[in-house]
């Protein structure tokens, strides 16, 4: 019996990274006014970001069916295959209650779902997990049970460069967003308990970074498990993190890149950058 993962696009796993490791990836749809879009497939990240900053329409999403989870799960059964998987956080988007719908319409035993509470790399973090999981021969329903004991130690923060994009996502009020931006506020956000949150606040950029260094500090990164580096415009900011990670001692040894897609980027805007890892017990 194999074990098959599958995943949603929030997790803004680059297709050619999914097939290597064997992870199928279900789309969300995006949806910019009358206009709607599978995230991954017809809507790339720089296509996304061009619409977003186009303002006519602030973009909306919308779950898969659970007609398109049900014809996963009835495939891996008939192939006599198990399931793991790892979805969007329940309180983001109806992505895992779909999966929820699909399981019971399948009857199936061996499909196992995780609520990541996270998005992003945070969820690319427990989909590498799972999969060197399956491939040292652990069972679907051990893997469901260890990515569910880690999913509560992924850390999302990231430093938002305008605030009118969670004023746009009902983050931020009109009057809040307007006063902040006189005063450049910069807001640190994180993804806490699956939820996008404003962890701290500073003015200006610089401030900013300091705000966010020191989040990372007082939840420092196990480096047993990779991290990453996000970006909505500029990944060369990375290149100005890295010597204030090293000099604080909170570099981690394995920092990847990933682009911040639909799910989160929604919310963001561009020009915000962060870091996804595992904190440290």
């Amino acid at each position: 019996m194999a074990v098959r993962i599958i995943t949603d696009s929030a997790s803004d796993m680059p297709a050619e990274k999914a097939q290597i490791r064997r992870v199928t990836t279900i789309p969300i749809s995006v949806h910019f006014g009358p206009a709607s879009y599978y995230d991954g497939k017809n809507l790339s990240h720089d296509l996304f970001y061009k619409l977003l900053t186009a303002g006519e329409y602030h973009p909306t999403t919308s779950q898969p069916s659970p007609e398109v989870f049900l014809q996963e799960f009835e495939a891996a059964r008939d192939a006599g295959d198990s399931v793991v998987c790892i979805l969007l956080s329940g309180t983001l988007s109806g992505t895992f209650q779909s999966a929820f719908i699909a399981k019971q319409m399948c009857g199936y035993d061996q499909v196992f779902l995780v609520d990541s509470i996270t998005a992003t790399a945070g969820m690319q973090i427990l989909i590498n997990y799972a999969c060197k999981l399956r491939d040292s021969g652990l069972d679907a329903g051990s893997i469901a049970d260890e990515v569910n004991r880690l999913k509560d130690r992924i850390r999302i923060y990231a430093v938002v460069d305008t605030l009118e994009y969670l004023r746009k996502g009902g983050r931020l009020s009109a009057a809040q967003a307007a006063i902040g931006t006189v005063s450049r506020l910069k807001p640190i956000i994180a993804v806490k308990d699956g939820r996008v949150t404003v962890a701290s606040k500073a003015f200006g950029m610089g401030a900013a970074t300091k705000s966010f260094l020191k989040l990372i500090a007082n939840n420092p990164v196990d480096d047993a498990f990779p991290s990453y580096f996000l970006y909505t415009s500029d990944v060369e900011k990375k290149e100005e993190l890295i010597p204030l990670l090293r000099q604080q001692n909170t570099l981690p040894s394995r920092l990847h890149d990933c682009r911040i897609g639909a799910t989160i980027g929604t919310h963001v805007g561009p020009g915000a950058f962060g870091m996804a890892y595992v904190a440290a017990l």
